[in-house]
């Protein structure tokens, strides 16, 4: 019993022995079994030694075998160069170059690479000298770290860059190494400690060497413009299949029109071209696979020139359940199940006479009711895989509820569906036990093994069945020994949906930590705080958690939050604070958006966080950033010397009562001398009063002396008519005194001076007081002049205050509603340059060399460089001017991925944007969208698909753009519709407005999304 191998080629062994009787009957079975016990070997664990498939690793030296690539595959070819050269920044040999040769004659193309284990894409857009860069290993600033550019084997030239850049002294690459015949790769890579922890690793999926396909050869019985004499012509489909692949071993391979594997000495003849033709086409047949229809029987691999013709085909055929024929002199294959019978037999034809003989069942050693398999498979790197094993419970209950397995490689096969066909054929086809061998007459000599015969047998209770000729033997009298096996070509039925068990597919490449996210990242507003307490400047706070293993620092990004523009990165190397405070670049009031993630002390990944927002608050620039003192300290001393000042009616009588009582006080012990003077004028009549006041007091005591003047002056007058009083008042007092308290001496000189005027509680007042004080240690000066005006109750004043110290402050302080600085022109013009008036300020002309302005308003303005916070500006001239982001437009971006689906027919929003108009019909509006769709059409006449996108503006109900695509055919089916534009939307309304982007299917039966995504973005007029 056979599930898969060879048929012995036994036809012309049998032909030429002629064996007759009984011994013709044993050695027939005897040379068949030979072919067909492989399952039986394995089932006993002595496996064949299996020849060619994948080489998954790079081989080196000198007695590296040749090899051929057939179909597609997956090598990792032969090293034939190395060397380490160049210089990046300060690091010798950064660039390790690698030529590999992947085939030993011209092959298709390189449809796919891994590197140490994981596919990487090749951009065929960006070319260096190097060759294409290998976008997975760019790495931040440095860029490219990866480049291959490789060779179909037609080349008639050396490389330029392994001969002039990559050779070197010590490991010279001569212009002559043009590797002709040879396709093979050139392998560059940079070293960055980020992404190799070694020398890189490579795998290399090629299609591998155009074939003559006898099929596409008008000239031989086929159709297409194929001939075997010119390999120009050679290639296509055929390429990949099994048949057809046979059948070039069978012809021998050349390269150069030099032989380099195969068999020499077969020639066409000896290959029937209508039966290669008919077996060619049953691999091609369309079956329906995982993926939708596929060829049925394709194979691919690698195969070195020591492997033996007989192992490596009798592996190929593995890949069709196929058998490989000889007889006399000419070979065929059969692939799949089994072909129209030739002839029919029946009782009455079989030689009753000779010996015959009847297997019903196998021996246990041979009996199989379950299948696994294994079989390269390229999503997982092409490395060996496992398919799902195929138990059948009815026919371990026919075998005594034993499980009874064979194990199958199948190492030119690396489709999962193919293989799960050829495993449920082949289990079908190994319980397929009835075996006869027999004689039949002359008439039968045609019979050749492979063929098929229907067999009618009232004795066996056969009705049309089909049996296969395993083996053929001739006879001196012309009977025809042969051998026969029931087949069935129900064995191969195949029911995609119920029959097939999706593999599980492992993760391939290297495992790398997963990338650690950062915990607990948290954003609030907070501020800069001055040694008072006084929030000075607003900032934000970031949080993280900080007891974290292998965690050096923390990096973070803040950005604007209406554009995501990054304002500031900054990274803090004390992470185990758990915490930090920015403000650099931080205005008040602004929404924000940040992002952190953690600095690890490995070179293993960490992830940002997501964008938190935060608002600053709203802390602006105060008093303490524009003037340099403490201005609730002066505004307190303004307030007090005001009230001194302002006091000075109540201080001059205050000092007339004290000079009074110093005078009788004086007339003490503790007087040395006093001294008065006193003198009155008065005049009064009805009414009418006037008086005048004079004293003088001269004083010494112990360690004092004090001399002091009062003068008072007062009119009054009562009207009679209008019973009001009016007074004008004045008074003036003048006191000098030196003492020597505990402290010291101190001398004091003090002159008050009030005059005011009143009518009827109208009042009018003014002042003047100085003070001047010396001590020992120091001295202060005081000097106030002010003003006062009362009516009904509301009093207006305006003061100077001087004031002087020692310790080397002074201030001039006028208080008033409006100050006046006035420069005169000529006796009857003045200019006001200056003025000060209810706290602003204003100037004809004003020279500034340096100014901090927190808000200005500027009616026409010539200014060279200026960065202004905010402004209202009339009428301006600049040369240079930085405006703030936003102030004159507003951004508003969105983006997102296409769903997996949406309803057919029906115009579906994948995605929308809202803005906030202040105005109509002022927004520029941007949209950039792509989706891929696929779709598995049906046969006939083909399926034609159909998909449309457009940008709207949902709220006006505006189209702007209505793009489509699509595609026609059978099969697998996939296409991509775009849609990118820039568009002034003139229906937009004033407030919010809502575009999207819609996409809908308009015709062609269910077909899918397949990745896509769509950004957009408006820009809205503030004014």
């Amino acid at each position: 019993m056979a599930v898969f191998g060879i048929t012995a080629a036994i036809g012309g062994l049998l032909s030429s022995t002629f064996l007759s009787g009984a011994i013709g009957g044993a050695i027939l079975k005897a040379a068949v079994g030979i072919g067909l016990s492989l399952a039986a070997r394995a089932l006993a664990g002595n496996k064949t030694q299996e020849s060619g498939g994948i080489n998954g690793r790079l081989q080196a030296g000198g007695d590296v075998a040749r090899s051929i690539v057939l179909g597609r595959t997956c090598t990792a070819g032969s090293l034939v160069y190395a060397n380490a050269w160049g210089k990046s920044g300060k690091t010798p040999n950064a660039y390790f170059t690698q030529v590999i040769a992947l085939a030993d004659h011209p092959i298709r193309d390189i449809t796919g690479l891994w590197v140490n284990g994981e596919p990487v894409t090749v951009d065929m857009n960006d070319e260096e000298p190097m060759g294409y860069a290998i976008p997975e290993y760019r790495y931040g600033s440095s860029g490219n770290n990866m480049w291959i550019r490789w060779y179909d084997g037609t080349q008639t030239a050396p490389d330029p860059f392994l001969v002039g850049t990559v050779s070197s002294a010590q490991r010279p690459y001569s212009n002559r190494r043009i590797g002709k015949g040879v396709a093979y790769a050139i392998v560059t890579s940079q070293y960055q400690a980020e992404l190799f922890t070694g020398f890189p690793s490579f795998r290399f999926e090629v299609q591998g060497r155009k074939l003559y396909d006898v099929s596409k050869d008008s000239t031989a019985g086929g159709i297409g413009t194929h001939r075997l004499s010119d390999p120009a012509t050679w290639g296509g489909d055929g390429d990949d299949l099994l048949a057809v692949q046979v059948y070039n071993l069978l012809l021998g391979i050349n390269v150069q029109s030099t032989w380099l594997y195969g068999i020499q000495s077969i020639t066409t003849p000896r290959l029937p071209t209508a039966d290669w033709i008919a077996q060619i086409n049953k691999c091609r047949q369309q079956v329906q696979g995982p993926d939708g229809l596929e060829p049925q029987f394709v194979t691919g691999g690698e195969i070195t020139v020591d492997d033996t013709i007989g192992d490596v085909v009798d592996t190929l055929l593995t890949g069709g359940n196929a058998r490989l024929v000889e007889s006399a002199g000419t070979y065929k294959i059969r692939v799949g199940e089994p072909d129209p019978p030739v002839g029919s037999i029946n009782d009455e034809v079989i030689i009753s006479t000779e010996e015959q003989s009847f297997t019903p069942f196998f021996g246990l050693s041979e009996t199989v009711n379950g299948i696994t398999a294994t079989y390269p498979e390229p999503k997982e790197g092409w490395n060996t895989k496992a398919a799902p094993p195929l138990y059948n419970s009815t026919f371990e209950a026919e075998d005594g509820n034993r499980r009874l397995l064979t194990a199958i490689p199948m190492d030119y096969v690396y489709r999962p569906g193919q293989v799960q066909r050829l495993m449920k054929a082949a289990l079908n086809e190994a319980r397929r036990a009835r075996r006869h061998t027999f004689v039949l007459p002359p008439a039968y000599w045609t019979l050749e093994p492979g063929d098929v015969i229907s067999w009618t047998s009232a004795r066996n209770g056969y009705v049309n069945k089909l049996m296969r000729v395993d083996g053929v033997g001739d006879r001196a009298n012309l009977d025809v020994v042969v051998d026969l096996t029931e087949v069935d070509p129900s064995d191969y039925d195949w029911n995609q949906s119920t029959d097939y068990t999706p593999p599980v597919f492992a993760p391939i490449g290297t495992i790398y930590p997963t990338p650690q996210p950062i915990v607990d990242w948290y954003a609030e507003p907070d501020a800069v705080y001055d040694n008072d307490g006084d929030a000075r400047r607003p900032a934000i706070r970031l949080v993280w958690d900080g007891d974290q293993v292998d965690v050096v620092g923390v990096q973070f990004e803040v950005a604007l939050a209406a554009t995501l523009e990054v304002i500031y990165r900054g990274r803090t190397d004390r992470p185990e604070v758990g915490s930090t405070l920015i403000s650099q670049g931080i205005v008040a009031l602004t929404d924000y958006v940040v992002r952190g993630k953690y600095i690890p002390g490995s070179s293993r990944p960490t992830l940002w966080s997501g964008w938190l927002p935060v608002t600053t608050f709203n802390i602006r620039l105060g008093l303490k950033d524009i003037y340099p003192i403490d201005v609730d300290e002066l505004t307190a001393d303004i307030k007090q010397g005001m009230g001194w000042l302002f006091n000075a009616q109540r201080a001059a009588q205050e000092e007339m009562d004290r000079l009074g009582k110093v005078g009788t006080e004086l007339d003490s012990a503790i007087t040395f001398e006093v001294n008065r003077l006193y003198e009155t004028v008065t005049a009064s009549s009805e009414g009418l009063t006037a008086d005048y006041m004079r004293e003088i007091v001269a004083w010494v005591g112990p360690g004092s002396a004090l001399v002091g003047r009062v003068e008072s002056l007062e009119a009054t007058v009562d009207d009679p008519v209008t019973g009001l009083r009016a007074t004008a008042e004045a008074i003036d007092v003048v006191l000098v005194e030196v003492n020597d308290p505990d402290t010291g001496l101190q001398a004091t000189a003090s002159r008050i001076t009030s005059l005011t005027a009143t009518v009827d509680g109208v009042t009018a007042g003014g002042y003047f007081r100085s003070e001047q004080v010396a001590t020992q240690t120091g001295a202060l000066s005081t000097i106030g002049i002010g003003v006062s005006a009362t009516a009904t109750g509301a009093t207006q004043t305006a003061a100077i205050l001087l004031s002087a110290t020692s310790s080397g402050q002074s201030r001039a302080a006028i208080v008033a509603n409006q100050f006046v600085v006035m420069n005169p022109n000529d006796r009857d013009e003045f200019y006001l340059p200056f003025l000060v008036q209810n706290g602003a300020i204003y100037a004809n002309q004003l020279y500034v060399n340096w100014a901090r302005i927190v808000d200005v308003q500027i009616t026409t303005a010539q200014i060279e460089n200026a960065a202004i916070t905010s402004a209202k500006i009339g009428d301006l001239q600049v040369k240079t001017s930085n405006i703030d982001f936003h102030n004159v437009t507003q951004v508003y971006p969105n983006s997102g991925a296409f769903p997996s689906g949406a309803t057919p027919n029906v115009w579906t929003t994948v995605g929308s944007l809202v803005t906030s108009n202040p105005q109509a019909g002022t927004a520029f509006i941007e949209v950039r969208s792509s989706c891929g769709f696929t779709g598995a059409a049906g046969g006939g006449g083909g399926t034609t698909f159909i998909a449309q996108l457009r940008m709207i503006n949902l709220t006006t109900g505006h189209v702007f753009q209505v793009t489509e695509n699509g595609v026609s055919g059978t099969g697998n089916l996939s296409f991509t519709v775009t849609n990118n534009g820039l568009f002034i939307d003139p229906t937009a309304v004033q407030g919010n407005n809502t575009y999207a982007v819609q996409v809908i299917r308009t015709t062609g039966l269910s077909f899918n999304y397949n990745g896509g995504s769509w950004l957009l973005r408006a820009l809205v007029w503030n004014r």
